[in-house]
């Protein structure tokens, strides 16, 4: 999450509050929180908390609990960005906080990284949303929302770059998991005798017009030529 150096305080405030209106005084003994997958990935998620000045950075401790694969939300504001948490994808309850200056440096701070599968953009100002949109590349992009896009089966779900390849979700599934032949059919004439060597000045002028689809030059061309 990329936020506004001075909004960072109450962000975090309401991320707080948020997590105990979800989730209890005790989230492990919520019914509505997932478990993690298996105990590798729970050790990874561990794993990426072990570093320093990771643990240094967090603002919201959360119980960690291997037997039952079990992780409380926990975030963590400005860890170091060439950390593990950073660098790796994280797949857990994990929250790094990066603080900007100006959020129209997120600009910047997401082009210096692999392109992101989806930004969530939470902003009013339309002339920024376009700057996101034009100067950006992701999988997608979602304002003032979260996943939502991921259920929308009219809109293509995919990477792009290292976030992955492909779309899918209604027919663009289809077309993804479909290989399109491509067939072509000519007959025998007319023959076109400028496609072919020994090449001179009007059989370049010639194939350039015609990859142009420039069907005047052409009969200018051609007729230029008869007059000759």
């Amino acid at each position: 999450m990329l936020v506004e150096e001075k909004l960072a305080p109450t962000v975090i405030e309401l991320l707080k509050k948020t997590i105990k209106r979800f989730y209890t005084e005790n989230p492990k003994d919520a019914k509505c929180i997932a478990r993690v997958v298996n105990k590798h990935h729970f050790q990874r998620l561990q794993n990426l908390l072990k570093d320093p000045l990771v643990e240094a950075s967090i603002v919201h401790d959360g119980s960690l609990d291997e037997e039952n694969l079990f992780i409380e939300p926990i975030i963590l504001l400005d860890p170091p960005l060439d950390a593990a948490i950073m660098t790796e994808e994280i797949f857990g309850p994990l929250l790094p906080i990066i603080t900007l200056k100006n959020i129209q440096e997120s600009i910047e701070f997401i082009n210096a990284r692999p392109k992101p599968l989806t930004i969530y953009a939470f902003t009013k100002d339309e002339s920024f949303k376009k700057k996101i949109l034009s100067e950006t590349s992701s999988g997608s992009v979602t304002f003032n929302d979260v996943l939502i896009q991921f259920l929308c089966d009219g809109l293509p779900f995919g990477g792009v770059g290292q976030s992955g390849f492909g779309r899918y979700h209604g027919k663009y599934s289809f077309d993804t998991f479909s290989h399109e032949k491509a067939v072509l059919r000519t007959g025998f004439f007319p023959e076109l005798e400028p496609r072919y060597p020994p090449w001179n000045n009007f059989k370049m002028k010639f194939i350039r017009l015609a990859y142009n689809l420039d069907y005047f030059g052409l009969l200018l061309l051609l007729v230029g030529l008869k007059r000759y």
